[in-house]
C-alpha cells in the first residue's frame, strides 16, 4: 500500500478539529448576515431606522421609530454581539486544535495552498468555479479516509485549478480589485508576491517559486477558443488541457485539510476515480516526461487502492466505467475496470 493509518490519537485530533473548523466556517457565514448595521437618522425632529445594506453606503429604510422598529434594531445590535462572540469563539478553539494537529503531524498541505483554499471558500468560488486537480488533490481524499500517502507520491511546488468553463465567475459581487483581476487579484491576497509568469499567462509563480495554474477543458473543435465568460479584464487566462472533462464531469469530493500550519482548509476536487482515471491516460502520453508519466501511474495505483480500501460507496464496476470513455478505462491494477 502506499499509505498508513492514522493513529487513534491522530485520528480523533483531526476529527475534532474539522468538526471545529466546520462550526467556525458556519459561524463566520451567520456573522456575515449581520454585515453593515442599522442606525438611527433624525429627518425633520423624526427617528427612522436604516440600515446600511452596501459598501456603497445604499441603505433600506425601516420606518418611523416605534416599539417595533426598536425591538428590530434591538435584536439586530444583540443578535451581531453573539454571532461574533462565536465566531471568535470558534476561531480560538480552531487555532488550539491546530496547535495540536501540529503536535500529532497531521498537518499536510502546504500552508500556502491551504490560506488559498480558504480564500477562495470566502470569495464562494471553491466548488462552484473552481476545484483542485492534480497532486494536491490527494490531500482531500486522504484526509477523508482518516490515511496518509507517503510523502513521495504528495511533493509538487504547484497546485492546479480547474476552472469550469460553464459557469461564470460572479466577480461582480466581490470587491474591486478582484474584479479587476479576478483569481490573480485573489492569490495576492494570500501572498503578495504572486505575479503572472507573462501577458495572459495561465500561471502565476511567487517569490518563493510556487505555481498556481489555472486551466480549462480543450475547446472542441481546438480552433473554437473564444472567450466569451474570461475571470476578469486583467486575469489569468486559463490553459487548455485535454479530456479534462473527464473530471468535470464526475462528482465533486468535498473535504477538509490540514495545512502545515495546523490551520484547516475547505478543499474540493474531482471523484477519486476520475483522478485516477486520468491520471492513468496522462501516464502513456508520449509527449509527456518521462519521470512525470512513472509518477501519475503511481498515483493513479496510490488512489485506486485507497478507493478499494477505504470508500465501499464508489464501486469500480461496469455502472462507474460508464462514466468514461472507452479510451479511459484502463487503469492500474485489478479494479473491476476494463484493463
Amino acid at each position: 500500500m502506499n499509505f498508513s493509518e492514522l493513529s487513534s490519537n491522530q485520528r480523533r485530533i483531526s476529527i475534532d478539529l474539522k468538526q471545529t473548523y466546520e462550526g467556525y466556517r458556519e459561524a463566520v457565514r451567520t456573522a456575515q448576515q449581520y454585515a453593515g448595521g442599522f442606525h438611527w437618522k433624525s429627518v425633520n425632529g423624526q427617528d427612522y431606522l436604516v440600515k446600511v445594506i452596501n459598501r456603497r453606503g445604499g441603505t433600506k429604510g425601516f420606518g418611523r421609530r416605534s416599539p417595533e422598529t426598536e425591538a428590530i434594531y434591538e435584536e439586530f445590535i444583540a443578535g451581531k454581539a453573539r454571532a461574533k462572540e462565536r465566531e471568535a469563539s470558534l476561531e480560538a478553539s480552531v487555532h488550539e486544535l491546530a496547535g495540536m494537529a501540529r503536535g500529532v503531524l497531521i498537518n499536510r498541505v502546504p500552508s500556502l495552498v491551504a490560506a488559498l483554499l480558504r480564500k477562495l471558500d470566502n470569495y464562494g468560488l471553491l466548488g462552484k468555479n473552481l476545484m483542485v486537480i492534480g497532486t494536491n488533490a490527494m490531500y482531500g481524499y486522504e484526509s477523508v479516509a482518516g490515511v496518509m500517502f507517503d510523502s513521495g507520491l504528495l511533493a509538487t511546488t504547484d497546485v492546479d485549478l480547474l476552472w469550469d468553463s460553464q459557469t461564470r465567475l460572479k466577480l461582480a459581487l466581490l470587491d474591486n480589485e478582484v474584479m479587476d483581476a479576478g483569481v490573480l487579484a485573489i492569490l495576492r491576497k494570500v501572498d503578495r508576491s504572486f505575479e503572472a509568469t507573462g501577458r495572459g499567462s495561465f500561471r502565476a509563480i511567487n517569490k518563493e517559486g510556487f505555481y498556481v495554474d489555472l486551466v480549462k477543458q480543450t475547446p472542441n473543435p481546438p480552433r473554437k477558443r473564444g472567450e466569451k465568460n474570461l475571470l476578469a479584464e486583467n486575469d489569468s487566462r486559463p490553459s487548455w488541457l485535454p479530456n479534462i472533462k473527464w473530471l468535470l464531469a464526475s462528482e465533486k469530493f468535498a473535504s477538509v485539510v490540514i495545512g502545515q500550519d495546523g490551520l484547516p482548509a475547505p478543499m474540493v476536487s474531482p471523484d477519486p476515480r476520475a483522478f485516477a482515471v486520468y491520471k492513468r491516460w496522462l501516464s502513456d502520453q508520449p509527449d509527456r516526461e518521462a519521470i512525470k508519466r512513472s509518477r501519475d501511474r503511481q498515483q493513479a495505483q496510490a488512489v485506486i487502492d485507497l478507493v478499494q480500501t477505504k470508500f465501499p460507496h464508489m464501486p469500480l464496476d461496469a455502472n462507474a466505467e460508464r462514466m468514461f470513455p472507452r479510451e479511459a478505462r484502463s487503469l492500474p491494477g485489478n479494479t473491476g475496470f476494463a484493463l
